[in-house]
């Protein structure tokens, strides 16, 4: 007992005494004594124990009692009833976006205190370099930017926000004339870095790197307008940044310059403070992160990037622009078995869905379809690519409502699939939600100086779309600077120098420099031309401090670009006109280039004019035809077990999914040489199977059933297929579409799962067949379903076959492997 007491005494207060050399009794008074003297730590007990507590309940105390007595004015002067239920639509809005800001501002912050304990906590969001084994973690990077990071503070205060931020901001608006920051801390938690990936079979002469940076710091930024201080905290950084070491020399420090740039726009977040409480409501919230995020991607977003030498005279102009690697043209035809997001007053759920596509930085909108869970779009977009080994075509599915739209589903396609195929048409399987996919077709162009390429791009074009301007050609315009700007002429004040540059209703803008006559632009802008036979560049020289006027210009006609030898017009000076005025002197350097779009020829095609008998038909009548195949293939499976089908003459190449899973191509199994098919009592299931590895994703294609058991005496089944892959998916349950009163219902649904091959070994798939019966109904649910081991997937091959269902909710058949065709040797590699 003594020395419990001592222990104890020693945790508690940190100090040792004396304890009596002789033993005595477990409840003698020395013992008592000794607990007596045991210092407990001060601390205080009970609500509002802490300051930190009491500031909290007085703040919610004045909440609350500002929003009863703020309903109480409102009923007091009789205002209606819509204006409370606006305001609580409002902040309960609100409240939602604090939550989600809290959350992954925590999410982060927890990844920058205990990396190892986040990602055992969170598998789900791992960074990429534990599933890519291309990209190496850089913790030593991030220790070395901790260490670092408070002596870093002065130079980025400095260098980058009073002598770049401040001028550019001033320069935006005259209203911005006086901008200031009142305080600048960065905080002690620095940015981290998730993973490298560095590439040096490129080019000889430089070393390229791709890195993850993201930002959840604890920095405080105030700043000043006309008198009024508005601040920002909690900032959330998260992007892409791209470094290159270029050119390579044989001195220290090796490489002449750095160019970083961002990939794509980075995703910004921040809470406001001070003044800027009063805009921090729904909508000009959002609005100013896009400003934001446009002024960063004017800077810093491909195809813009900054350049530091790090070399005394040398020539690092061209490290300012590159040209595009080649442009992608999609085309969203339509999709099918929508989630129906809208429940209607009799039950019957509907969508309005539309789809953005991104890619490279860029995001289009397909119009809204109403009323329809298969909805047909159309609709043509064209993308420039500046990496298209590394980049995707990204499709985003919404149900447009009034208020916020809901999401319906996403899915994406690298562009690396591309390069050595003509044209690329496939069903996506959309992530992310139970069901649904969309068709699309996407097609690479490559760039060439080559004149006679023009023929061939707008022949192709021609036959290919109709009632669509589709572009032939990709202008790269590059403003190196302007010299002997006008002055104002009422004020005679250095204008705020920004360009637009234009070709028909294609328009590209700078950004602004402050009191600037010789502003140094160093922007470069791809426009995508349709005609570069009778299209003009127009580049207009504003001044933001008079209200956007115009203060100069500059024409020229695509055409004389195009009749260089190189189609390009290198680093020259051009005079600058004026509307009003003649003006002495002033000028604008331009770097001026055409690329024609090339259509991509397989190593068997023939590069020659495409002829109209053989050419791709017209997109009109392809659409058609695409609207017309489920009707077929259902009218063929009644006759024919093995669901022959014609294919569409505008695939001209697939891609690795959609080449082997289109009808035409499949060798499937004969049944009767198959002996797991000789008694299948509960019918048969016709799958294909495919692992491609370059998207690492499982491919399985629900093609079809026949001879399916009866659920009721009266009527025909509703069937419709649940598919589970087992055991680490098990929660990403897929489903197709019900078909109606039929016992051999055609689906041709195709679902995905991305995963490392080694891990799709461990896996099989869980194949049930349903019956979609009344909610009230007696009729049976379940009618048979089937496991398929996948510990023998081949990615080299591609298997379709028909397996035979069992007993639902029975394991007596156990794991079937997956079945192959012994007589076809065919082999692909994708």
């Amino acid at each position: 007992m003594e020395n419990l007491a001592s222990n104890i005494r020693q945790k508690l207060t940190g100090t040792s005494f004396d304890t009596p050399s002789e033993k005595s009794s477990p409840t003698g008074p020395s013992i008592l004594n000794d607990f007596r003297k045991i210092q407990m730590p001060t601390a205080k007990m009970g609500l509002g124990s802490t300051e930190g507590d009491l500031i909290y309940m007085v703040k919610k105390y004045l909440e609350i009692v500002g929003l009863v007595v703020f309903v109480w004015i409102l009923g007091y002067y009789h205002f209606s009833v819509s204006w409370i239920l606006l305001i609580v639509f409002i902040y309960l809005f609100r409240q939602h976006q604090r939550t989600q800001f809290k959350e992954r501002h925590k999410m982060l912050t927890e990844i920058n205190k205990n990396e190892e304990h986040y990602i055992k906590a969170r598998l789900e969001e791992l960074p990429s370099w534990v599933f890519f084994p291309d990209v190496e973690r850089a913790e030593w990077v991030n220790r070395i930017i901790k260490q670092a990071w408070p002596y870093a503070n002065k130079y980025i205060d400095k260098a980058i926000f009073r002598d770049v931020m401040v001028p550019m901001i001033r320069g935006t608006h005259p209203a911005l004339a006086d901008f200031s920051f009142e305080k600048l801390d960065l905080g002690e938690i620095p940015p981290r870095i998730g993973g490298v990936k560095v590439y040096t079979d490129n080019i000889r002469d430089q070393i390229m790197m791709d890195i993850e940076v993201f930002y959840a710091g604890d920095a405080h930024i105030k700043s000043k307008v006309k008198g009024i201080v508005c601040g920002v905290k909690d900032i959330q950084f998260v992007g892409d940044l791209r470094v290159i070491l270029s050119p390579l020399i044989n001195t220290i420090p090796l490489f002449g310059a750095v160019t970083y740039f961002f990939l794509r726009k980075p995703s910004i977040d921040f809470k406001l403070t001070d003044a800027g409480t009063l805009v921090d409501i729904p909508g000009l919230n959002d609005l100013m992160l896009v400003q934001i995020n446009d002024i960063v991607a004017s800077m810093m977003v491909l195809p813009n990037r900054q350049v530091f030498p790090l070399v005394a005279d040398l020539q690092v102009g061209y490290l300012r622009y590159s040209n595009p690697q080649g442009v992608v043209r999609v085309i969203v035809l339509q999709a099918r078995d929508l989630v129906k997001s809208d429940i209607t007053l009799l039950g019957k759920g509907k969508s309005d869905p539309f789809v953005k596509v991104k890619a490279q930085g860029n995001e289009y909108k397909t119009k809204t379809i109403n009323n329809t869970s298969e909805p047909h779009w159309n609709e043509v977009f064209e993308f420039v690519i500046e990496q298209n080994e590394t980049d995707s075509v990204e499709f985003e599915v919404y149900d447009e409502d009034p208020g916020k739209d809901d999401f319906i589903g996403r899915a994406q396609f690298p562009i690396n699939t591309l390069l050595d195929k003509e044209a690329v048409t496939t069903w996506l399987t959309l992530k992310d939600v139970k069901k649904g996919s969309i068709n699309v077709c996407l097609q690479y162009f490559t760039l060439t100086t080559e004149k006679s390429a023009l023929d061939i791009i707008e022949q192709t074009n021609n036959q290919m779309i109709k009632q669509e301007k589709l572009s032939k050609a990709l202008l790269v315009v590059f403003i190196d600077r302007c010299a002997n700007l006008p002055r104002s002429k009422k004020t005679r004040r250095e204008p705020n120098p920004f360009c637009t540059i234009q070709v028909d209703t294609n328009e590209v803008k700078t950004h602004t420099f402050e009191s600037q006559t010789n502003p140094l632009f160093e922007h470069i802008s791809h426009i995508l031309c349709s005609n570069p036979v009778q299209q003009q560049l127009k580049i207009q020289v504003h001044d933001a401090r008079s209200n956007n006027e115009v203060i100069a210009y500059f024409e020229i006609p695509v055409k004389q670009i195009l009749n260089m030898d190189t189609m390009t017009i290198d680093s020259q000076e051009f005079p600058l006109k004026s509307s009003s005025e003649p003006l002495d002197r002033a000028s604008i350097v331009l770097r001026l280039s055409l690329h024609v779009l090339s259509p991509v020829r397989s190593s068997s095609s023939p590069v020659q004019l495409p002829s109209p008998t053989n050419s791709l038909r017209s997109f009109d009548s392809f659409a058609k035809q695409n609207s017309l195949t489920d009707s077929s293939n259902k009218s063929s499976l009644e006759h024919n077990s093995s669901i022959d089908r014609t294919p569409s003459d505008h695939q001209h190449h697939l891609d690795p999914i959609s080449e082997h899973f289109t009808p035409s191509h499949d060798k499937t199994l004969l049944v009767s040489d198959d002996p797991d098919l000789e008694s299948a009592p509960f019918g048969q299931i016709k799958l294909g199977i495919r692992y491609t590895v370059n998207r690492k994703s499982l491919s399985v294609t629900i093609y079809a059933c026949k001879n399916l058991i009866h659920v009721h005496n009266q009527s025909l089944p509703d069937a419709y297929i649940r598919v589970y892959l087992m055991p680490d998916f098990k929660k990403d349950k897929k489903k197709t579409k019900s078909v109606h009163d039929s016992t051999s219902p055609v689906y041709d649904d195709l679902f995905e799962w991305s995963a490392p091959l080694n891990d799709i070994h461990r896996q099989h798939l869980f194949i049930s067949v349903k019956n979609n019966s009344p909610l009230f109904g007696n009729e049976q649910t379940y009618m048979g379903d089937i496991q398929v081991d996948l510990s023998n997937l081949d990615p080299e091959k591609n298997s379709i076959a028909w397996y035979a269902l069992h007993e639902p909710n029975t394991s007596s058949a156990g794991l079937i492997k997956i079945k192959y065709d012994p007589n076809d040797q065919n082999t692909s590699h994708f």
